[in-house]
């Protein structure tokens, strides 16, 4: 008689929570500068800068390690005012599980960010994100952390 063999279950995804997540880096960054003229009226050129990061997501319940990728960008002078520090946002389309973390960041703060990440002194980095919808959830706050060498 064959031995009684369960079937393989099935694996679920654990669900988004509301919380403190930390992350890190493990990719080398992709940085994009350049200009798209907006239609108008006026016509206008609009500057873009923006960097993108393959990384690790770690949730407040420490459960699941999501893969994730990371995007810093910093508006433009005709970006209205966000009331959220980013947005984190799930890719149903995606052969694997991936979540997206699109970060705002100021001009001189994506300078400074520039300089780090070049050196390879960004590794870790935290944020929070609150109740979402949609497979989108508001970031209350997010920050990196470095060394300073001498």
């Amino acid at each position: 008689m064959a031995p009684n063999r369960k079937k393989p279950g099935v694996f679920h995804l654990p669900d988004i929570i509301p919380g403190s997540w930390t992350g890190d880096l493990v990719g080398t960054p992709r940085v994009h500068f350049g200009q798209a003229v907006q239609s108008g009226p006026p016509r206008q050129s609009v500057e873009f800068t923006y960097l993108i990061v393959a990384a690790t997501l770690l949730p407040p319940d420490k459960k699941f390690r999501w893969p994730g990728v990371v995007m810093c960008w910093a508006p433009t002078p005709m970006k209205t005012e966000s009331p959220d520090a980013g947005v984190m946002f799930s890719s149903k389309a995606e052969p694997i599980p991936v979540l997206h973390l699109s970060l705002e960041v100021t001009r001189p703060q994506f300078s400074d960010m520039l300089r780090l990440l070049e050196t390879g002194r960004f590794k870790e980095f935290y944020f929070s994100i609150e109740d979402g919808a949609d497979g989108s959830w508001p970031i209350r706050s997010w920050g990196m952390t470095t060394e300073i060498r001498s």
